[in-house]
């Protein structure tokens, strides 16, 4: 079904929804148009912002396969910007924030990056930052193998001159030829001003060489070079994050194994050591997980979305984690991003389902009432003909509220056919100019 058509269905099945109800049950409902707006209020409340779908209004892509997104000012002008991953569908998409008169008015495409090595496009998860310190954004990418049957060479796209990127990953040694590349960072390894970097790979091989997770020291901005520091091993890494957990000064890593999650803490003159079950760090497999404090108090907490839930662990003095103090059924939990929507000063969540038996499962908002311990659902119905996989947050605007970007075009284990729109969700009050 074309985009615009299928969007059109959406928006009128969810008008028939609200007419058959005729009240708001609590479960209020996305909708695949940016025309349409979801009301977020009730009976009894004060007014609270509307609930806003604008990827299309904001020039995003409405009809592409996807894996991953990230935000992130790459011209350093003030204004973030945005990276879209596609998978199996075309070029990896730089999207560039373009302002007036100190007011966005949308993204424009800045650069498409092309692979011209593999006869396949099996780009997974990027990462944007300054590999050699000359003030212009490098992005990362990993490449997948084929399910493990081939060769691949992952990508290092260096910018220079300003605006034009060159693939320099042979020549920086992170080519990673036998690697199912997923998930990956820069991280600091060695408290000098180079970024260093770690790639985390699925798992297995279906033949004899190793796929194993990776670290990298940039070695003065030129080239890089593999060291071991505990977490080289065939674990895999659906997601990952660089944070100083304990915060002693160095870069812990979170890491989202094949069959668990994996906390991994940097001991000082040394490597990494798991202290996942010490913490209380539960043993599942997961597709997204994020550190973030979100009860307040300073100290990070942890979220977790598995394939049947998302979970929040309040950190405690002693540094581990609470048994969970929210839970919300899911159906194939897949993707995750925290930000303030509603501009409140706590940090929201917003959970991406993937598609069960093809069918594209329905999205949650989840609004922080400032302890970490409840959260209000906002109920997002699925698309037709797509298939949910990550997202991100932002504030485009600089409002003050965060948005929502989430992607729809499959991700890890999902059908690469179902192709679906770039969303923004958003409780502020911008509008397109004109």
């Amino acid at each position: 079904m074309p985009g615009p058509l299928r969007r059109r269905s959406v928006a009128v099945l969810i008008a028939l929804v609200l007419s058959l109800t005729g009240a708001c049950t609590g479960d209020t409902s996305r909708v695949a148009s940016a025309t349409t707006s979801i009301s977020a209020t009730t009976s009894t409340a004060a007014p609270t912002p509307e609930l806003r779908e604008i990827g299309g209004q904001l020039g995003m892509l409405q009809e592409t396969g996807s894996w991953g997104t990230n935000a992130y000012d790459y011209d350093h002008d003030g204004w973030t910007d945005l990276w879209i991953g596609r998978h199996g569908t075309g070029p990896g998409m730089l999207y560039r924030n373009t302002h007036a008169g100190g007011a966005s008015t949308g993204f424009v495409v800045a650069h498409q990056f092309v692979d011209t090595i593999h006869d396949r496009v099996d780009r997974h998860n990027c990462s944007l930052g300054d590999v050699n310190r000359d003030g212009l954004t490098d992005i990362f990418c990993a490449k997948g193998a084929q399910i493990g049957t081939s060769k691949k060479w992952s990508e290092l796209w260096i910018q220079g001159p300003k605006g034009e990127w060159t693939d320099r990953a042979h020549a920086y040694g992170v080519e990673d030829v036998w690697g199912r590349g997923r998930a990956n960072t820069f991280i600091d390894l060695d408290h000098d001003k180079w970024p260093d970097l770690f790639v985390g790979n699925d798992i297995p091989r279906q033949d004899n060489h190793s796929t194993a997770n990776r670290t990298y020291i940039d070695v003065s901005g030129a080239d890089y070079q593999q060291v071991r520091l505990g977490v080289t091993k065939e674990e895999g890494a659906y997601c990952v994050q660089a944070v100083d957990e304990n915060r002693d000064g160095w870069d812990d890593l979170l890491i989202c194994g094949k069959e668990q999650v994996l906390l991994y803490r940097r001991i000082p003159g040394s490597g990494f050591r798991q202290v996942g079950p010490k913490l209380n760090v539960p043993v599942e497999r997961s597709y997204a997980a994020r550190l973030i404090d979100v009860s307040g108090d300073g100290r990070t907490d942890l979220v977790i979305v598995t394939g049947h839930e998302v979970t929040v662990q309040l950190r405690k003095g002693d540094g581990s984690f609470t048994q969970p103090v929210f839970r919300r059924a899911l159906t194939w939990g897949h993707g995750l991003a925290v930000g303030d929507i509603d501009g409140d000063g706590d940090r929201d969540l917003f959970v991406v389902q993937a598609c069960a038996d093809r069918v594209d499962q329905p999205d949650f908002l989840l609004k922080n009432d400032g302890t970490g311990r409840a959260f209000g659902v906002t109920k997002l119905p699925g698309l037709s003909d797509a298939c949910g996989d990550a997202a991100t947050s932002l504030d485009f605007d600089r409002d003050g509220k965060a948005e929502f970007v989430a992607t729809n075009g499959g991700g890890p284990d999902q059908p690469l056919d179902l192709h679906g729109p770039v969303q923004v969700f958003t409780m502020g009050t911008w509008q397109p100019p004109g």
